[in-house]
């Protein structure tokens, strides 16, 4: 990978690193699988029918993965532009709440209701096991690469 790609693929994997955390976090939290919550997902495409069977949760996983690479993407390149990168601890607190913001209000509009029950369960899970990680990953990653 040469020098100028180098950013993009650590958001990536910061994107699938955040997605991995941010799942193991939820499943224990709603006390169910990654199975569960990947057909929640999916349920946001396909409506209820995404929990009559596992098999939605391969597209649930995709969104999913898709969905927490896009954000730690465009976390790269907002904050990389406001050179907030270094201040990645602040960077992560900022870009969690936005995320759940976003996200809740996406959920709200598809399913009528947010994804964990409580400001304060959606809050940790989005800034403290996605944004922290992928905050992280890129700030040393990126450090690495300049």
């Amino acid at each position: 990978m040469n020098k100028s790609n180098a950013p993009l693929g650590a958001a990536i994997v910061a994107g699938i690193i955040g997605g991995v955390i941010v799942d193991a976090f939820l499943s224990i939290v709603m006390h169910t699988s990654p199975i569960g919550i990947w057909q929640f997902v999916a349920s946001t495409i396909v409506g209820k029918d995404a929990f009559t069977s596992p098999s939605y949760a391969v597209l649930g996983f995709i969104v999913h993965f898709i969905t927490s690479i896009v954000w730690a993407v465009v976390y790269l390149y907002v904050f990389g532009a406001l050179g907030q990168l270094k201040n990645w601890i602040l960077g992560a607190v900022v870009w969690g709440v936005v995320v759940d913001l976003a996200m809740n209000v996406i959920l709200a509009v598809k399913t009528g209701s947010a994804y964990l029950p409580g400001v304060e369960g959606a809050l940790i899970s989005h800034v403290v096991f996605y944004a922290l990680p992928v905050a992280w990953y890129l700030a040393r990653s990126t450090k690495r690469a300049a």
